[in-house]
């Protein structure tokens, strides 16, 4: 997730500078970014609007409930853009698939 006034750790570039590179229009909201797969195991980003229910997501995960991500609704998604954009929380589930769990969150 990215907003005007936050960025996520790592990232060096604005806000504005962000959204013109993914190419979509600064939010004063933000925007997440959902890292999955299209035909193919094609690797895609998705600009979600979604905001709120992005954070209930990571909140939830940040708890130790691992519950599986929905798929956003086609209006919620801004653009698709092709390769993953980082930096990327993996899903608990999939963490753990990929055998990246570690300890289970309390």
């Amino acid at each position: 997730m990215f907003r005007p006034q936050v960025m996520p750790a790592g990232v060096q570039e604005s806000y504005e500078e962000a959204c013109a590179r993914l190419g979509v229009a600064p939010r004063p909201e933000g925007w997440a970014l959902w890292n999955t797969w299209g035909e193919g195991d094609l690797e895609v980003t998705l600009v979600v609007s979604a905001i709120e229910t992005t954070e209930g997501l990571l909140e939830n995960w940040s708890r130790g409930r691992s519950v599986d991500p929905v798929s956003p609704l086609p209006s919620q998604i801004a653009l698709v853009r092709r390769g993953w954009i980082g930096p990327m929380t993996l899903a608990p589930r999939a963490a753990h698939r990929a055998g990246l769990a570690g300890r289970p969150l309390s």
